[in-house]
Order: C-alpha cells, then sequence, then structure tokens
C-alpha cells in the first residue's frame, strides 16, 4: 500500500510533538513501554477500534534501562516525543509493528487540563476495572450449557459429560495430572535445562510447576484428557460473565477431545511427544474451544474478553523468570481461533471442523499459515531425523526434541522486535534439539534449523539471539541449514572440543 500524508504531517516528522489521547496496551497492561495512543473514549479499542490513521505507537524509555517498566494510565494521556512518520525505506520500530505514526523516546503522563473522560467498559456500570458491578447472568444448569456447547458445534457429545465445581486444590491437581502425561518425569529436568540455555528460562526450574502455574493463573474452569468430565472452581459465581464463558469454553474442549480420542483410536495412533505436534493438537483444541465460547458471548450481548470476578485470585507467577517461556507456552491460545476463522469464516458452521479433527495440522506452521495447511506444496517440509545428532558425541544425547516456529519466535524476539520475529520465521522448514548433560552443573545444547532457502537460513542465523558460550557450524555455500552450539559455560562448550577448534 502506498501511504501518502500532507505538508503538515511531513513537517512534523523527526521533530518533538505533544498530544493528548487515551492509552491502549500494545504488550501488556502491566508493562506500557510500547503502547498505542488512541482517540476512543472506550474502555477498551474492541469495543469500536479506530482506524490506523487515528492510532500512534509510542515507545517508552530507553535502550540503557530495558528493565524499567510503565504503569496503564486510565485518564486521559498527555505524550510528548519524536514523531515519525512511515516511509518505504523507514526503518523505526513503529514501521516494523505495522503503523502508520509512531512516537519515540516519548513521556506520558496524566492529561491535567480539559479532555474528556474515558467511558466505562461494557457490561460493568463502573468499567473494566470493578468486577463487583458486573450485571450477573440468568442461572444456567449443566444441561443447559451441554446443549447449548451442541448446538453451536452442530453434534452431541459421544459420551456422556458431567460438570463438578472442585476445590482450588482438586483443580490444580487436574492440571498437574495432565502436564505430567506430556512431559515424563525424567525429561522434565533436562527439558528446563534445554529451554534455559536457549534463554526461554532465566533459570532453570521446576518444569512441572512453572507450566502449572501459567496454566492455574489463566483459568476457572478445565475439562479431563478424555473429554467425559469438567472441572470448575468452587470458589467463583457461576452466573458470571467471564466464569460463564471459561465454562462454555471447557465444555467446548471437552468436546473436542472426545473427538480427538476416537480419531485416534480408530487410527491406532500413538500420540506424539513431538512438541511441535503436542501444540498444534492444543492449538486447535483451543481455537474451537475459544470460538464457540465467543459465539455464546455474542448471543448474550457480553465481551468474551470479559474481566474475571474478585472471586478469582490469580496467583503470583514467576515471570521475571518464566516470561518467554509463558509467550511459548500460550500461543496456541492465541493462534487457535484464527486458523479456525481462516477455514470456516467468522459465521461458518464449526461443524465443518470434524475433517480438520480427523486430519489435524502436524506443524505449529500451519496455524501461522492456513493456507500451507490446505495445500502442502506451497511449503517445503524438511523436518530434522531424531538420530541428527548421534554422531556429535560419543555418549547420545539426553533429551531430543523439536523446538518449531512456535518456539522460533519467542526465541528470536528476545533479540528483534515481535514483527520481525514472525516474518523470520515464516520461513521455517524444520528443526530439532539435543541436549547433553556433562556434570551437575554443565550442560550443552545442539540446535538445527532447516528452512525454505539459503536466504532465510542466513537471515535467521543473523537474528539468533546472543550468547556468551555459542558457536555456530560454518555455513556452507548453498545450503539451508543452520546448526549451532550453546554451552551451560565456556567450559562446557568446550566439551564438545574438537567441533568447536
Amino acid at each position: 500500500m502506498t501511504l501518502e500524508f500532507p505538508e503538515t504531517l511531513k513537517s512534523l516528522d523527526g521533530r518533538r510533538v505533544s498530544l493528548i489521547g487515551f492509552m491502549a496496551p500494545f504488550d501488556s497492561l502491566d508493562d506500557m513501554s510500547r503502547c498505542m495512543i488512541v482517540p476512543s473514549y472506550v474502555g477498551c479499542t474492541f469495543c469500536s477500534p479506530p482506524n490506523l490513521r487515528q492510532v500512534v505507537f509510542v515507545t517508552q524509555g530507553k535502550s540503557d534501562a530495558p528493565e524499567k517498566t510503565y504503569s496503564f494510565i486510565e485518564e486521559p494521556s498527555y505524550t510528548t516525543g519524536i514523531f515519525r512518520i512511515t516511509h518505504p525505506d523507514s526503518t523505526h520500530e513503529g514501521k516494523e509493528q505495522g503503523f502508520v505514526y509512531s512516537i519515540e523516546n516519548a513521556d506520558v503522563v496524566p492529561h491535567t487540563g480539559e479532555a474528556p473522560a474515558r467511558a466505562a467498559g461494557h457490561a460493568t456500570p463502573n468499567g473494566h476495572n470493578n468486577a463487583q458491578s458486573t450485571a450477573l447472568l440468568p442461572p444456567a444448569t449443566p444441561t443447559d450449557l451441554i446443549a447449548e456447547v451442541s448446538k453451536i458445534l452442530g453434534e452431541e457429545p459421544l459420551h456422556p459429560l458431567t460438570i463438578e465445581q472442585v476445590t482450588a486444590e482438586i483443580f490444580e491437581n487436574q492440571i498437574r495430572a495432565e502436564l505430567e502425561v506430556s512431559y515424563p518425569k525424567k525429561s522434565r529436568p533436562m527439558r528446563s535445562q534445554a529451554f534455559s540455555l536457549l534463554g526461554m528460562l532465566k533459570k532453570p526450574s521446576d518444569w512441572l510447576e512453572t507450566l502449572a502455574g501459567i496454566e492455574i493463573e489463566q483459568r476457572v474452569a478445565t475439562s479431563d484428557v478424555l473429554g467425559k468430565r469438567v472441572l470448575i472452581l468452587d470458589s467463583v459465581p457461576l452466573n458470571h460473565p467471564f466464569v460463564r464463558i471459561e465454562l462454555v469454553n471447557a465444555i467446548a474442549d471437552a468436546f473436542v477431545r472426545q473427538r480427538v480420542l476416537k480419531n485416534e483410536i480408530e487410527k491406532d495412533q500413538i500420540p506424539q511427544k513431538n512438541e511441535d505436534i503436542r501444540l498444534a493438537r492444543k492449538s486447535l483444541r483451543l481455537g474451537i474451544g475459544k470460538t464457540v465460547a465467543r459465539r455464546y458471548a455474542r448471543s448474550l450481548s457480553i465481551s468474551p474478553s470479559f474481566p474475571p470476578p474478585d472471586e478469582f485470585i490469580r496467583e503470583e507467577k514467576d515471570l521475571e523468570n518464566a516470561y518467554w517461556l509463558d509467550r511459548w507456552y500460550s500461543l496456541p491460545a492465541f493462534v487457535g481461533p484464527f486458523f479456525v476463522d481462516f477455514l470456516i469464516g467468522p459465521t461458518g458452521p464449526l461443524k465443518d471442523m470434524q475433517s480438520t479433527i480427523v486430519q489435524p495440522p502436524s506443524s505449529m506452521m500451519e496455524f501461522l499459515r492456513p493456507p500451507w495447511y490446505q495445500n502442502e506444496s506451497l511449503w517445503k517440509r524438511n523436518p530434522v531425523p531424531h538420530d541428527f545428532a548421534n554422531e556429535l558425541m560419543k555418549n547420545p544425547p539426553d533429551l531430543v526434541d523439536v523446538l518449531g516456529v512456535g518456539g522460533i519466535i519467542p526465541w528470536l524476539a528476545k533479540r528483534n522486535s515481535s514483527y520481525s520475529a514472525r516474518a523470520l520465521s515464516g520461513k521455517w522448514a524444520g528443526d530439532r534439539w539435543a541436549l547433553w548433560k556433562f556434570s551437575d552443573d554443565a550442560y550443552g545444547i545442539l540446535l538445527e534449523t532447516r528452512w525454505q532457502d539459503e536466504t532465510s537460513a542466513l537471515e535467521f542465523s543473523a537474528a539468533v539471539p546472543k550468547h556468551p558460550y555459542q558457536w555456530f557450524f560454518p555455513h556452507k555455500d548453498g545450503s539451508s541449514t543452520v546448526r549451532l552450539l550453546r554451552g551451560s559455560s565456556a567450559t562446557a562448550l568446550n566439551l564438545f572440543d574438537p567441533i568447536t577448534q
């Protein structure tokens, strides 16, 4: 698209300007280092989203203080900084993130002069931050909710489904039990070490408890692995909009789990342990469940992003240690609904997703490139074999797995913008990593990635986050493969000798 600007705006490009608007989050409400300034007075931008000409991308803070965070401002905001407009040859972050206008090195403070007040959010008389004032929904029995989900999905459950209110202890044990099945006990310490070496964890931690913390912090309802039970916390009101939407989501997930299990039994399939496949299956389930929940919310004229009730007390997560792991683990919840929408449209019959359940995507790449799911000839799949590391060392690795494009994206985002990380990862063809434990405090990891062509391989290599104990295998002309080693220390990296010499 060609962008044209009036002379009045061109004359401001690169100059210090000020404007008054309302803050909207870009990354998270917890840190507004990167945010948007919009003219809308509503409580959230999806209520009446402004167009690109009405949104300014704002960055606060300086590179010498990356740890500093900035708070959300509820009132009208007075923003001052260097104004940028997007040209074809622009290199500023605002362009990389897809914005027309940006303000860099900004100072954002509450505006003290006359300005309209931000309107309260929908369905909450006093705004999103006052959950107690929320109008509760009419009561609904478990039978009613199962029937509602059945109507939206266009099918009946394969097996009877029960909904049980349980204590927080039982609820959390259910979540941990499912994680225990996905991640065998012996593999968890090695997996934590691997993600620590990749920088997704600042330091190794209890793998099961870290993931359980991410899950528990977000959920009030969940289905079991067989799709026959839905558990919901007994501490939350069932007729609260947030709780009802989450419960409908869990019921839909149970429906899908029953279908997936039936399909695996009929095909005599062994559940895949490949992490990329596991996340792809999870993305499909979450995509269908969230779509059902959104349609249910729309039928009641409430927001699918309703704030939780005060009774839902979120546990404190170790985000400082697990921030990038959280982004990796939470990706399926974001890409799943978009994949469903691509296949059937915003109002298409969800029954049409049955063929996708029978033949699900085998890689997270197909969620990021849905046309590739429909036509595999559009992309080159080049998986790394499981025994790729066997000849590297005398001893076989302690753990081998696939990082996948779903892991490559947050990993690259540690050094690059989110937009650049997604663009670079879009040429992924396959990968696999292998971890060795040399001693109690010495570990090494080999990561081999394969790309659509040599150019994309070289671009990936240049974008890899820096690490003090890292070594790249020499690039061969024409190769679309990148191999690198990392050690937990210089001593650990040297244990790969003579390879690194």
